[in-house]
Parts: C-alpha cells; sequence; structure tokens
C-alpha cells in the first residue's frame, strides 16, 4: 500500500487551501477602545478644566472653593444699625436760681443774686427758669434774663420792711435807711385787692399801692 504523502502546508493536496481569519472584530474592538478612551479623557479633561476655572474664580477672590449644593441660599442677615452721631449742642450752664428763690436787683433791673423771701434781702420772687424757650407762664410777668436763662418773677415785699418805690417805670428795692426820704414802710399786705378799701385800720398808713401780676395791694407809710 502506497502511504500519501506528508501534508504540505496547506494540509493535504487535494484538501481545499484554509479560509483565511477576519480581523473585522478586533478592528472595530481596537477603535471602540479608542473611542472610549478619547470620550473618558474629554471628561476628564472637562471635569478639570472646570474645577480649575471654579478653583482659579474662588482664589481670585480670596476664598475657597465652595460646592454649590452646600451654599447657604438664606444668609445670615449682617444688618447693622447706623451709629448715633452726637449732638453737638453745648449743655446749658448752671441756672443762677431755682424756682422759689427770692433776688436782689437795682433800680433798673439788675440782677444782683440770690437773697432772701425774709424782707432783709431780695424784692422779686423767681416763679420760673427757662433757658430754652424764654416764655412765661404769665406774659405780663415782669422778668429779667441772667446768664441765658429767663427769670419770670413776682413782686415780693414783707411787712414791716422798707423800700423805694420807682417814680415811674422802674424796680422795687431795698430801701438803704428806713425812713429816708422817698423810701415806704410797708404797714399792711391786702392780696387780690385793687384799691386801699380794705387796708388795716388798726396802724395808721398815708398812702397805698395796687400792683398786677400778682394783684396786690401794700397799704404804706411814705416819707
Amino acid at each position: 500500500m502506497t502511504l500519501p504523502p506528508p501534508p504540505g502546508p496547506f494540509g493535504y493536496p487535494g484538501a481545499p487551501p484554509p479560509q483565511p481569519k477576519s480581523n473585522t472584530g478586533l478592528i472595530i474592538g481596537v477603535i471602540g477602545g479608542l473611542l472610549a478612551l478619547c470620550l473618558v479623557g474629554v471628561c476628564v479633561a472637562g471635569v478639570g478644566f472646570f474645577y480649575f476655572k471654579d478653583k482659579s474664580h474662588s482664589e481670585a477672590e480670596g476664598q475657597s472653593p465652595v460646592s454649590v449644593a452646600t451654599r447657604d441660599p438664606y444668609p445670615t442677615d449682617t444688618y447693622t444699625a447706623p451709629a448715633v452721631v452726637p449732638t453737638t449742642r453745648a449743655a446749658p450752664p448752671p441756672a443762677p436760681v431755682s424756682v422759689g428763690d427770692c433776688i436782689a436787683l437795682d433800680s433798673v433791673g439788675t440782677f444782683e443774686g440770690r437773697g432772701n423771701c425774709n424782707g432783709s434781702s431780695g424784692t422779686y420772687r423767681v416763679l420760673s427758669v427757662d433757658y430754652s424757650g424764654h416764655t412765661c407762664s404769665d406774659p405780663e410777668s415782669p422778668y429779667i434774663t441772667e446768664s441765658g436763662y429767663r427769670l419770670c418773677l413776682e413782686l415780693y415785699l414783707v411787712r414791716n420792711y422798707c423800700y423805694q418805690f420807682p417814680s415811674g417805670p422802674g424796680w422795687v428795692v431795698a430801701a438803704s435807711a428806713c425812713k429816708a426820704k422817698g423810701t415806704v414802710h410797708i404797714v399792711d399786705i391786702v392780696p387780690g385787692g385793687t384799691n386801699g378799701n380794705n387796708c388795716t385800720r388798726d396802724y395808721k398808713w398815708n398812702r397805698w399801692y395796687s400792683f398786677t401780676h400778682p394783684t396786690v395791694v401794700y397799704c404804706v407809710m411814705q416819707y
């Protein structure tokens, strides 16, 4: 029996040559992998770009990057009340007298200081001391201005003391000597009186003086 010749490079003689292997699947796989790598690279590059951009923007503002999801949409109220501007208006000086004090004046109304109300010093009593409004509760009452204060006054004389009355407009002052010419000695006082009808009959007097603001009659012995 004759043996067949050894197979050649393509198998036994007469056998059909083997079909060449297709590389299509491998090529598609390689291309797909390359595309996937490219897409991943683009995404990574995009994320890196936005992260870098956000970080650069935050650092430019002197802040660390903050996630939008964690940023408080309602920040704490930072309102600060406006500062109180101190007033530049100077405080008023001390008042020279107080309400109820009796004061001494000269014949033209110059303030001579606080006196007393017992007749030995002082002929007017202070009704009000006003620094800002410059008004008196009784617009017709006598007043003087001292140290920027308006002192609203009333005549306040004491029985048995001597005074000097003005012959015309002017101010009542204490007499330097009782019974001196032109002085008067207070004999009686009639509050609310308008004439001498209610002056005392127990003591001698020769004249009466009527005043308003307040309304009063002084029954006097005039020398």
